[in-house]
């Protein structure tokens, strides 16, 4: 304890944010921070969604909610401009999203219909995608 403050004074997180709050019923698998922005991050959600939050200049905000899965988003990624994202469901459909308008460029099903579990972009050529399924 320091000084003469109470046990609940010594932890309150004076200052701090909680920008992921929409997802207070499903598990938030991932978050990542936008290639060279560290204020730019996104995380995905098993409840089907991916929040697109800005950290800095004033308080933290949600940009954007990218909906359109059927089931939970297991993995995505950034681009390497941050232009685009690639997001693998548990609903056995990878997309392609547009953060700065929410908008889905593409939807991809999986030729089985199996969960897909993880997804990257190749490092040096943002027109190639790679994803794992279950």
């Amino acid at each position: 304890m320091a000084g003469d403050t109470t046990l609940s004074e010594n932890y309150a997180f004076a200052g701090v944010y909680h920008v992921f709050d929409q997802h207070t019923d499903s598990a938030v698998p991932k978050v990542q921070f936008a290639h060279d922005d560290r204020h730019l991050l996104a995380c995905c959600s098993l409840d089907g969604t991916i929040s697109v939050c800005r950290l800095a200049p004033g308080p933290p905000a949600v940009l954007q909610v990218l909906r359109g899965h059927g089931g939970g988003v297991a993995d995505f990624a950034w681009s390497l401009s941050n232009d685009v994202l690639v997001s693998a469901s548990l609903d056995g459909t990878l997309r392609l999203w547009a953060p700065t308008d929410g908008r889905c460029i593409r939807r991809v099903p999986d030729p089985d219909g199996a969960a897909l579990l993880c997804c990257a972009f190749q490092p040096l050529n943002n027109n190639l995608t790679v994803v794992s399924d279950a």
